[in-house]
């Protein structure tokens, strides 16, 4: 895509020289991992519209769940990195997060945009383990008449099992479920466990236990994933947004949220989200005052996130 056309679909186009914009980059790429969105986007703002900056942009609002500007810097990064199928997997998954905000006619209108992305990312890389996991979950939870099928994901759990035999049986499990078979899908997921005791394993069976209603064994699970995660990463956040969303195990998911908010990042850092999970479980738990403080923290670090905007509203 031309500078002009950039321009014309709403892309800041700056032109800056070399040296300039890869320190530019290089600092935005630091408050990301600090967490600190705002940082961030102003150091963006002064970096050419190139694909790497465009992808850190796309990263960086779907942090705090702003699906429309997040959707347009993943197609921007996708159209100037045609090859890219990391691009092309990020630009699916914004197209997953406007689908999810924005409830069931969104969706329908999405669906299209979220399988040809998908799909586009595995064409151009056969091998990616994200890429074949999140096409697959699309064909498990679509339906048939857009695309989806239970027989085109477990195709992609033969084609996932020699790459990582722990997404294979994850995915497997997800067909089971989908099929209501309860039994088989605990057996898979405890089959993922077993191949890979990781904290993405435990938030897996988390889930499921979860989504059974299985309290205890939910709860127990998502305490697993944190306590087994060294370095307090996506995966802590995971499962302690679990058990704030169930409304149970709330001393942990404090816990393990803290300790989330004290780690390194190697990525983009979401720590403003972070903040409004903690302010929500204090809430719950009576501590307004303490809450309030974890709303402001967020929106120290991300003005414009509407859910802490929110949260310190109520």
């Amino acid at each position: 895509m031309s500078l002009a056309s950039l321009s014309r679909v709403g892309v800041v186009v700056l032109v800056c020289g070399a040296g300039v914009c890869a320190q530019s980059l290089n600092t935005a790429k630091i408050a990301a991992r600090a967490g600190n969105v705002d940082s961030a986007l102003a150091d963006l703002d002064r970096v050419a519209a190139d694909a790497p900056a465009q992808s850190l942009r796309c990263s960086l609002y779907a942090s705090i769940d702003r699906v429309d500007e997040a959707m347009k810097a993943c197609e921007a990064a996708a159209t100037l990195a045609p090859a890219s199928s990391d691009d092309a997997l990020a630009q699916a998954r914004a197209y997953g997060g406007k689908a999810d905000q924005g409830g069931a006619l969104t969706g329908l209108r999405m669906v299209g945009k979220i399988r040809s992305a998908f799909e586009r990312a595995v064409q151009l890389n056969g091998k990616s383990v994200e890429a074949l996991s999140d096409l697959g979950e699309f064909y498990v939870e679509a339906p048939g008449m857009v695309g989806g099928g239970l027989d085109k994901a477990e195709a992609l759990v033969a084609r996932l099992q020699p790459l990582s035999p722990a997404r294979a049986h994850r995915l497997a499990a997800m067909v089971a479920a989908k099929r209501k078979d309860s039994g088989r899908a605990e057996l898979e997921y405890r089959a993922e466990l077993a191949v890979a005791p990781t904290p993405e394993a435990y938030v897996d069976l988390a889930r499921f236990y979860g989504s059974q209603k299985q309290w205890d064994a939910a709860v127990e699970d998502a305490r697993l994933a944190m306590d087994r995660d060294a370095q307090h990463g996506p995966d802590t956040l995971d499962a302690a947004k679990l058990l704030i969303g169930w409304k149970r195990g709330q001393p942990a998911a404090q816990a393990g949220l803290r300790s989330y908010l004290q780690s390194s990042q190697a990525n983009v850092a979401s720590y403003a989200k972070a903040h409004v999970l903690l302010g929500e479980s204090l809430s719950d738990a009576g501590d307004r005052a303490a809450a309030k403080l974890e709303y402001q923290s967020a929106l120290a670090l991300a003005h414009d996130y509407a859910a802490a905007r929110q949260g310190l509203n109520r």
